[in-house]
């Protein structure tokens, strides 16, 4: 599971969407996914500065068990902030995003693990449609 591709998919899905403007997609290669997804929010942060969102119950988060902390933190900010900036504004309806999420890790031959239940979060906001 490439996680630095998954998460370079995702930002160039959005910007072909014009959910979100980057000036050098091809900067993204030389990122990690980490630095990918913090750019993402922070992208989104500044193009949707007025966008108010919620607390969620980080008691429930399906990354809760993860040990590795770096891909705790992606997976929190992937479903707790990202995903709500898309559903805010309309481009992303989370209820297809959580049935394509459940759909996919119950799926025969999917392997359950961490960097697999991140992947599948981020392909999951690739649902994302621009207006």
């Amino acid at each position: 599971m490439d996680l630095q591709e998954k998460a370079m998919e995702l930002v160039r899905h959005l910007h072909f969407e014009k959910i979100i403007e980057m000036d050098d997609l091809d900067s993204l290669k030389n990122q990690t996914y980490e630095d990918i997804v913090l750019g993402l929010r922070q992208k989104l942060q500044e193009t949707y500065p007025q966008t108010k969102l919620k607390r969620m119950m980080k008691s429930v988060h399906f990354a809760n068990g993860f040990q590795d902390e770096r891909l705790k933190r992606v997976a929190i900010m992937l479903t707790d902030e990202i995903e709500q900036y898309l559903t805010i504004h309309q481009f992303l309806d989370h209820d297809a995003t959580v049935e394509y999420f459940n759909h996919k890790i119950t799926s025969d031959g999917f392997v359950i693990n961490p960097p697999a239940l991140v992947g599948v979060a981020l392909e999951s906001m690739c649902l994302s449609k621009g207006r």
